[in-house]
């Protein structure tokens, strides 16, 4: 399915995407290249990102959308079967709810893909998208690194998110407890700076989203020049995925590819 038909029948559904058109065309543009077939998503909300995942796959003709999130990530309206249903596109999906965090079916999958101290990596690509939280989602990169094959692309989304810009979350009674550094802290990017770049992965910043790449053997890493494709082909590439249209249809300020709080706007991220 192409691009814009994916688009054209998300619109045709009430709700407010929590992912932008912008993220959308970079999952789908990194998911349609060869090789890229085994695709890994942590947190599916109402499944827009599942729905940009899983149409590149059906362009392509082959691979598999293994997405997992809570149980209650269901309630939504639409939910994600609902999303994929409308567009054609549930064949391509693996869908995996868990009643408290993603982490604990990636342990299965990696006790499956372990022999003795030995695992053999199993995915493709992986698209982060979930808790947003040091304690869930920096645990779920380590489970991740172990499963993603060297020569292939990691996506983080919301680097500036924090509990206290969180509407849904910033007056929760459940977080009266934390000290402001945790409270104010913006967690994905510490995910990315203390973890994700020590791991030895290339990592590229632009707008709220970071894009890393986990090398592979010298002389062997067909995917390294991915994103450079992807950004050469088209000139306003990053300026939208830096500073995407709201769901109001305004744009954000300037472009740059560094983040800055001040400067993009934050869409809401729930706790997986």
């Amino acid at each position: 399915m192409k691009f814009e038909a994916v688009q054209r029948g998300l619109a045709e559904l009430e709700y407010e995407p929590l992912t932008s058109p912008s993220v959308g065309r970079l999952l789908y543009e990194l998911a349609c290249r060869d090789g890229i077939d085994d695709l890994l998503e942590l947190g599916f909300g109402h499944g827009t990102s599942t729905a940009y995942l899983a149409a590149a796959l059906d362009e392509k003709g082959s691979g598999r959308v293994t997405t997992m999130d809570r149980t209650d990530a269901l309630d939504r309206v639409p939910n994600v079967d609902e999303v994929l249903a409308h567009l054609g596109l549930g064949r391509w999906v693996r869908r995996v709810v868990a009643a408290t965090s993603y982490n604990w079916e990636l342990l299965k999958i990696l006790e499956a893909q372990t022999a003795g101290t030995e695992t053999e990596p199993c995915f493709d690509f992986c698209f982060v998208d979930g808790a947003h939280t040091w304690e869930i989602d920096g645990f779920a990169f380590l489970l991740v690194d172990r499963l993603l094959r060297p020569d292939r692309w990691l996506v983080l989304d919301d680097l500036r998110w924090s509990f206290a810009t969180s509407p849904t979350l910033r007056e929760s009674e459940s977080l009266r407890d934390l000290g402001e550094d945790e409270r104010v802290a913006n967690q994905v990017g510490k995910i990315v700076d203390l973890l994700v770049r020590p791991a030895g992965y290339d990592v590229r910043l632009v707008g709220n989203v970071a894009v890393a790449f986990k090398p592979g053997a010298e002389g062997h890493e067909l995917h390294r020049g991915d994103f450079d494709r992807l950004v050469l082909s088209s000139d306003g590439f990053i300026s939208e995925l830096a500073f995407p249209h709201s769901i109001g249809g305004a744009r954000d300020a300037p472009a740059s590819t560094e983040p800055a709080a001040s400067q993009v706007q934050e869409r809401e991220a729930e706790t997986t």
